[in-house]
C-alpha cells in the first residue's frame, strides 16, 4: 500500500531501503532522542537491520498492525526518512516519524504525520492517537501541537540519557482523540468562509428601541498573534450599562473554540433576555463583512449561556476540548458548547 501528500509518497520500507536506515543509526544527532536506536553498545550496521527486520515482518503479519512508511520525496524519489503507525488495540494508535537531518525545517514531518492522523481515523477507524517524545524534544512537541494533540501524561526519567545532560529524559506523552479530529477538521473548514475587512465599519445606531450598543473600542488584526479584527460593545438601556458584548470579524484557528461573540450581564440585569438581543443587534455588522455565520462559544457548564444561544435558536454544531495553550483553559474553561449563528 501506499500513501501521498501534495510533496510526500509513503511506502512501506523494504531491504533495498538499508542505506537510509543505516544514515539515521549512524547519526547522533538523529538518535539522541530515540530509545530503540544507539542503545547498549549496538553499531549502526546491527540497527539498521534490526530495523529493517522489525518494520519488514510487520508489514507481513496478518492483519497488519505496525505499519512502518520510508518516506519518498515525490520531486526526486530521495527517501528522506522514516513515519509509522501501530494499531495499540481497544480503538488506540501510535504514531511516529525520523527525518534525516539535510531535510528537516522544511514541513515534510507535520505533512507526513496529519496524512498518518488521516489514515488512522478515517481508514482504520481508530478512536485515539498518540504520539510519544522525549520532553527535550521540542521539535517533536512542536509536530504534535501543530496536529492540535493535547500532552496527556508525562512517564519520568524512562528515556535512554545518551549524551543529554548524562540524566534519563522524561516521556511526553500526547493524544487526540476522533472527536477532537473532527472538531479540528471543521475548524479547518470553517477559516476558508468569506468574509470582507476593509477597515472597521461606520456603525450605524445598533437599538431595538431599548437596547442600544455603543462601540467603545476597536482593535485591529494582530497577525503575529493570528487575532482578527474586534469590536467591543457596551450593551446600554438608556443611561445604564448594563453589560458587555464583543464581535471578532473573521475567521482563524482560535475561534473554532473561542467564537465570534462573546458577551457578559452584569449580575443585577441578568434574566430579561438582554444578552441574545444584544446578540440580534450585531446583525448589521455580520452583513456588513458579508460573515456567513458567527460562532458562539460557552462553558459546558454554563447553563445561562447555554440557554441564550438556544433562546436565538442557534445552531448547536458540537462538544470540543479546548486547547491546554488556549487562554478559555487557563480561565477555567476545558470543554465548550460550540453554537452557529446563520447571517441572514
Amino acid at each position: 500500500m501506499r500513501l501521498e501528500t501534495e510533496r510526500l509518497i509513503l511506502r512501506p520500507f523494504t531491504w533495498a531501503d538499508y542505506d537510509v536506515a543505516y544514515a539515521i543509526a549512524a547519526d547522533p544527532d538523529t538518535t539522541r532522542y530515540l530509545y530503540w536506536w544507539g542503545n547498549h553498545g549496538s553499531t549502526p550496521d546491527g540497527d539498521a537491520k534490526r530495523f529493517l527486520e522489525r518494520v519488514t515482518a510487520g508489514w507481513e503479519k496478518k492483519p497488519v498492525m505496525a505499519r512502518e512508511f520510508a518516506l519518498v520525496l515525490k520531486e526526486t524519489g530521495e527517501v528522506i526518512g522514516d513515519g509509522s503507525i501501530e494499531e495499540l488495540g481497544d480503538g488506540a494508535a501510535e504514531i511516529g516519524w525520523i527525518l534525516l537531518p539535510e531535510y528537516r525545517g522544511k514541513g515534510y514531518v507535520t505533512e507526513m504525520a496529519r496524512e498518518l492522523v488521516r489514515f488512522g481515523f478515517e481508514e482504520r477507524g481508530v478512536q485515539k492517537i498518540i504520539a510519544t517524545c522525549d520532553a527535550r524534544n521540542q521539535k517533536s512537541r512542536n509536530v504534535m501541537e501543530r496536529l492540535m494533540m493535547q500532552p496527556a501524561s508525562i512517564n519520568y526519567g524512562v528515556r535512554p540519557m545518551k549524551d543529554i545532560d548524562g540524566v534519563p529524559g522524561d516521556e511526553m506523552i500526547y493524544a487526540l482523540t476522533n472527536e477532537q479530529y473532527d472538531g479540528w477538521q471543521d475548524a479547518a473548514k470553517m477559516e476558508k468562509l468569506p468574509c470582507e475587512f476593509n477597515g472597521f465599519m461606520d456603525l450605524p445606531d445598533l437599538t431595538d428601541g431599548e437596547l442600544r450598543l455603543i462601540c467603545f473600542r476597536k482593535d485591529p488584526a494582530d497577525p503575529v498573534k493570528r487575532w482578527v479584527p474586534a469590536y467591543h460593545f457596551y450593551i446600554t438601556k438608556g443611561s445604564e450599562k448594563v453589560g458587555r458584548i464583543s464581535l471578532r470579524v473573521g475567521y482563524c484557528p482560535g475561534l473554532y473554540v473561542g467564537g465570534n461573540i462573546g458577551y457578559g450581564v452584569d449580575e443585577q440585569y441578568r434574566g430579561r433576555g438582554y444578552a441574545a438581543r444584544a446578540c440580534k443587534l450585531l446583525l448589521p455588522v455580520l452583513k456588513y463583512h458579508k460573515m456567513p455565520v458567527a460562532l458562539i462559544t460557552n462553558d459546558i457548564n454554563n447553563t445561562a449561556s447555554r440557554r441564550v444561544c438556544e433562546k436565538l435558536g442557534l445552531r448547536f454544531v458540537r462538544q470540543m476540548d479546548i486547547p491546554m495553550e488556549n487562554d478559555m483553559y487557563k480561565n477555567g474553561t476545558h470543554r465548550a458548547n460550540i453554537y452557529a449563528m446563520e447571517v441572514k
